[in-house]
């Protein structure tokens, strides 16, 4: 009776342990659900929706980002790269000094954003996934808070927008210039995600239509300047490319921004806006001073892979070393003093070996000619106080051996 007694009691014991894990594990599989739900939409500013689903991720992830030094994730491994073949034609570089750059980090949900001039319209920031942008509800103009006077003999201007994609309709997205006067002279637009066009002193000079229209997510407009070229760019198709311009003497910048109104659940957003001055050649830059240093060398925050858009500075670099057989040099990594040092250092040595790695691959050049190393922020040829200040310490350079 005793035995039988014992053999009852063991077995439910049994039953219990063996129910326990089941329980448990559907208990968190009920709050892993609930947890889906309650983040699969946020409201943000004004009626813009902070979107959580894996589709608004990737659009976010796809954009060109920053090479912040923030994030906490840990380095990949060195070498690696995106894709470039969709790159082999894109030839911009960006401008070596930055005369402005605003990320909108750190701006007020809801404010106008604090950096920038109001010509007319209502602009607001506000937060689309993880990224701040500044969002346009009606027809308007911003432009950046620079000096004005004239724009440097070479430059370079970046701006990110978001489109929805789909059967959205396309918001008209401005990059325009002003004369002394503070008239518009000229501008670059894309419409309806598809159609672009470049328009200076009255006159139409470059017309087209992307290759594929925009998916959703962030893109990013560029223009290539001098006092008398300008090219164009739509992400990583070349959209104008003009050889001759006479009498176009812009002072300063700005961007226009016309939504659809018919569509309230597709907001109008700009993002990272980099607007910077060119300089020498990298030729020139060695000879002169025995290094070049380049903001051409793209990285996401927190990553050593080396972004796409990166392909024309390699190319650049690898023609250098191979045209000069007894060229050596160190390609050393530097950061802003964003995050600690320990991880900016580290980040810093994987982002600069990922550049060696990657002239050694594709320029087959011999390995003994290329050292690498990471300084972290501990070289910095800007202030850290401002965000151009910290864009200008976020590069690579190649000092001569």
């Amino acid at each position: 009776m005793k035995s039988k007694f014992i053999f009852v009691v063991l077995l439910c014991l049994a039953f219990i342990a063996m129910s326990f894990p089941a329980r448990a594990q559907f208990g968190k599989l009920k709050d892993k659900v609930k947890e889906k739900v309650e983040k699969k939409v946020k409201k943000t500013a004004e009626g813009v929706e902070e979107t959580t689903s894996d589709t608004a991720k990737a659009g976010e992830e796809s954009a060109e980002k920053p090479a912040s030094d923030t994030a906490k994730t840990q380095p990949s491994t060195p070498g690696a790269s995106e894709d470039m073949s969709l790159y082999t034609k894109f030839d911009f570089v960006p401008g070596d000094k930055v005369i402005f750059y605003d990320d909108l980090s750190g701006e007020e949900i809801g404010e106008f954003p604090s950096r920038w001039r109001l010509d007319q319209g209502v602009f607001e920031v506000a937060k689309q996934g993880s990224k701040n942008y500044i969002l346009c509800t009606d027809e308007g103009i911003i432009r950046p808070k620079i000096t004005t006077g004239s724009l440097p003999p070479k430059y370079t201007i970046e701006m990110e927008f978001y489109v929805k994609g789909g059967e959205a309709k396309g918001h008209w997205f401005f990059i325009n210039w002003y004369n002394d006067q503070g008239e518009e002279i000229g501008n670059l637009r894309i419409q309806d995600n598809i159609h672009t066009n470049l328009r200076l002193l009255e006159k139409d000079l470059a017309s087209k239509d992307l290759s594929t229209p925009l998916s959703g997510g962030t893109h990013t407009m560029r223009v290539m300047a001098t006092q008398s070229t300008m090219k164009c760019y739509i992400d990583n198709e070349r959209v104008a490319n003009v050889p001759a311009v006479e009498g176009f003497k812009p002072v300063d910048i700005g961007v226009r921004m016309d939504p659809w109104k018919d569509e309230p659940d597709n907001p109008m957003l700009i993002g990272t806006f980099r607007y910077a001055e060119g300089g020498k050649t990298l030729r020139e830059q060695l000879d002169e001073s025995g290094r070049i240093v380049t903001h051409g060398i793209l990285f996401d925050s927190g990553s050593d892979k080396i972004k796409g858009e990166s392909y024309q500075t390699l190319r650049e670099i690898g023609q250098l070393l191979t045209d000069d057989p007894k060229l050596r040099v160190s390609i050393e990594g530097h950061t802003d003093n964003d995050g600690t040092d320990e991880y900016n250092m580290t980040l810093s040595q994987k982002r600069a070996a990922s550049v060696r790695d990657y002239l050694i691959t594709n320029y087959k050049i011999a390995p003994e000619r290329l050292e690498s190393k990471g300084w972290g922020e501990s070289k910095s040829i800007d202030t850290n106080s401002t965000p151009e200040g910290k864009a200008n310490n976020r590069r690579v350079e190649l000092v001569k051996l």
